[in-house]
């Protein structure tokens, strides 16, 4: 993991048992691109794992992420935290509408995660990534595909660690 990721996004990422990673984007909003970009590079062979890619609905995905009974839910979406392009943010459940992408949200993500969250009564974790760009276009800013790969690099590493 990278040396530059705090203590508090590094404890946000951490595994816990059962351990669904959950992204979120839209790929044609430039740097909001970046949860499908991770998801796509994600690779669990561990049965302790789950990957969903929730993309601009995450509620359509709260029945299966209940049906996994994880222990800890990641989530990792762009944000605008006004931090530096591609730096990482552990965002708390009661702030994630004021610093994620709203606008390719259909519904409030905190309304989604909490029922998920209360359903199963795992430890949820909120990490963003701060876009440099939102513009209807395809593709990541430099520094936001750099942070996107070492997560996809960090979440593969503890699949097959802990396998």
């Amino acid at each position: 993991m990278s040396n530059s990721w705090s203590k508090d996004v590094t404890a946000a990422l951490a595994p816990k048992g059962r351990t669904l990673v959950v992204t979120l984007g839209s790929a044609l909003r430039a740097d909001d691109g970046a949860g499908p970009f991770i998801a796509g590079r994600i690779k669990f062979k561990n049965p302790s794992f789950l990957l969903i890619d929730a993309g601009t609905t995450p509620e359509n995905i709260t029945h299966d992420a209940i049906n996994f009974k994880p222990d800890k839910i990641i989530i990792i979406d762009a944000a605008s935290f006004g931090g530096l392009a591609g730096e990482l943010s552990v965002i708390p459940l009661d702030k994630i509408n004021q610093h994620t992408v709203i606008s390719t949200h259909s519904f409030p993500l905190s309304v989604t995660f909490s029922i998920v969250k209360e359903d199963t009564g795992a430890e949820l974790a909120v990490v963003g990534v701060q876009a440099k760009s939102l513009d209807y276009r395809e593709g990541l800013s430099p520094e936001v595909e750099e942070t996107a790969l070492k997560l996809a690099q960090y979440f593969n590493n503890i699949g097959k660690a802990l396998t």
